[in-house]
């Protein structure tokens, strides 16, 4: 990205250098050959080459800042080079959905809406089983998705209590059984594990898990897909799972972001513009970053890190940064609010590139505040993905039997967002809002049952005292 690509307002200044370390600089004299299976589409092909597959770009919203502390949105947009995918065989899918009683609550509920996510996404020339894990497996047999066998199937993920053990190689041994059935073999076999990690019972090591996801691999040709479910749940099983079985490892703190695991799932099927995509955000010295949304985030200090996996063609990324600064003094001046670099493995180059871009804002108390400040084409975003993160967070406090608790984020959220101001610029935010609050409030929940584990922790510690 060029200084001139990067949009100013009269107000912001926004000091884009892409450090494109890492990346080869083609010799405009040497022109190479697009590989056959971009004979239709050589020029983008040549652009991916010289420049990356992927493009960045940021917006942020106030256009000015004041002194003293102030909240700051930053939209971060990375988008695909747009190419033809290739075409791809239809998949038979297995859903392994941990429904132990240690996924109580909020586990359990992003772990249902991940699942209807994936549901959601299959074509009707597709299959789908369902496991759900417990102290032993219950099968749904593979099937067509139907329009009968789909509505049947988000009907009984959505009923899904938690309760019991958490036998999960009794799981992923039940879903292999059913995609290496002779009825699948022209099927791409795909099984998905939605869990915390923490088996109790069967096979519990991550080594032996793994084990099992490599022989479905090696003898059916099924790769083994993982979502780790919570802030406590064991990345590294999960992680462990996923890469004997040649599949992704994704990590849900909150349903927010759940359409993700469809999405990295379809694309397994395709070619693709980018793998192993992560964002790495370090704020600067007077920035606190207080979220980010629209896709799960690993805060650490003044350093986010954000996963996201593969890209697909033309696909659009959108992450929205929620800042506070505090500056001091009056003096017209840029601020640094963070370092941004992206690194991933260019899937139609077959290289590893980093972008950097660093992030800056005017700070200027002479241009006008409030309202005249905003710049809408940042704000719309933020106030979306700034609904859709809180609701969710409300939703999963509700599961978790705390409705107060789910009122109290629901009170908050209304208040943030009529301090945005602009509320014409924002009403999609706020009917999206209205729409999700009769949802939470109005929703019957599951009655919780005990978990068996947590009592015997409990009296454990209690014996110690």
């Amino acid at each position: 990205m060029h200084r001139q690509d990067i949009q100013r307002g009269a107000s912001v200044l926004i000091l884009g250098v892409l450090l494109l370390s890492g990346l080869a600089i083609a010799d405009e004299t040497e022109v190479p050959e697009a590989p056959e299976w971009a004979e239709g589409w050589k020029q983008t092909w040549l652009e991916a080459y010289k420049q990356g597959s992927l493009r960045l770009s940021t917006k942020l919203t106030p256009r000015y800042l004041g002194p003293g502390q102030q909240d700051v949105f930053a939209l971060l947009e990375l988008r695909s080079l747009d190419f033809p995918p290739g075409d791809h065989p239809p998949a038979s899918v297995a859903l392994v959905i941990d429904r132990s009683a240690s996924t109580a609550g909020r586990r359990l509920l992003i772990s249902r809406k991940a699942a209807l996510s994936v549901i959601d996404g299959l074509s009707d020339k597709e299959h789908l089983a369902i496991i759900a894990v417990s102290d032993r497996p219950h099968v749904l047999p593979v099937v067509p998705m139907t329009p009968e066998n789909r509505e049947k199937m988000k009907a009984y993920v959505s009923k899904l209590t938690a309760e019991g053990r958490s036998d999960l190689s009794a799981g992923i041994d039940a879903a292999n059984e059913e995609l290496a059935s002779p009825s699948e073999s022209d099927f791409y076999r795909q099984v998905i594990v939605i869990s915390d990690g923490r088996p109790t019972d069967g096979m519990v090591d991550q080594d032996g898990l793994a084990e099992l996801a490599r022989e479905a691999r090696e003898g059916s040709g099924i790769h083994t897909n993982t979502v780790a479910v919570g802030d406590d749940a064991d990345i590294d099983l999960m992680a462990g799972v996923a890469k004997q079985g040649w599949g992704f490892a994704s990590h849900l703190n909150d349903s927010s972001a759940v359409e993700r695991v469809s999405k990295r799932r379809q694309l397994d099927l395709v070619r693709r513009a980018a793998n192993e995509l992560e964002f790495r955000v370090r704020v600067g010295p007077t920035v606190t970053l207080l979220d980010v949304m629209g896709l799960d985030a690993t805060l650490k200090g003044n350093l986010a890190r954000i996963p996201v996996g593969e890209v697909g063609s033309g696909e659009v990324i959108r992450i929205v940064l929620h800042l506070s600064t505090d500056n001091v003094g009056k003096q017209v001046r840029p601020i640094e609010l963070a370092k941004i670099e992206v690194e991933y493995q260019d899937a139609l180059i077959e290289k590893r590139r980093t972008q950097s871009l660093l992030l800056q804002a005017e700070l200027n108390p002479a241009q006008p505040q409030g309202r005249e400040a905003l710049n809408l084409e940042a704000l719309r975003p933020a106030a979306l993905a700034y609904v859709k993160k809180h609701t969710a967070r409300a939703d999963e406090t509700a599961e978790d039997g705390d409705l107060s608790g789910a009122q109290e984020i629901l009170g908050q959220t209304l208040e943030s967002l009529k301090q945005l101001g602009a509320r014409l610029a924002i009403s999609d935010a706020l009917t999206l809002f209205h729409e999700r609050s009769s949802q939470i409030l109005q929703q019957q929940r599951p009655e919780r049952k005990p978990d068996p584990l947590a009592e015997q922790d409990e009296k454990k510690k209690k014996k110690k005292r």
